[in-house]
């Protein structure tokens, strides 16, 4: 059976819940989406991302957190996060080997 999420909620506590076909669900750390994305500028120099509040803000550094969502065909997706980013294209096979539960690391061995 391949991949694929039955459900996807873009502003669950923690970051992106996806709940899986075969059962599984996991929230993906918004920081931990922006720093794998696989876009061939990110693949090149991977983005340096803030995941929790600055107590000293600068002027748009804020924590990144994803903004919006697009389906890309029946196979991935691709997220808007606020660092005005958005060429990404998640591919449901990538989301589930990058799972960051603890299962699935072990699994994986990472």
């Amino acid at each position: 059976m391949n991949p694929a999420p039955t459900s996807i909620k873009l502003s669950a506590p923690g970051g992106v819940l996806v709940k899986w076909n075969d059962g599984h669900e996991v929230t993906y750390p918004y920081a931990y989406l922006r720093q794998r994305c696989p876009c061939a500028t990110c693949r090149d120099t991977p983005p340096a991302v803030r995941a929790t509040p600055d107590p000293f803000p600068l002027y748009g550094k804020d924590v990144i957190r994803v903004t919006g969502a697009a389906s890309v065909g029946h196979y991935a997706i691709q997220f808007n996060f606020n660092d005005d980013h958005a060429t990404g294209i998640y591919s449901y096979a990538y989301l589930r080997e990058i799972c960051p539960c603890d299962e699935c690391r072990k699994a994986s061995g990472a």
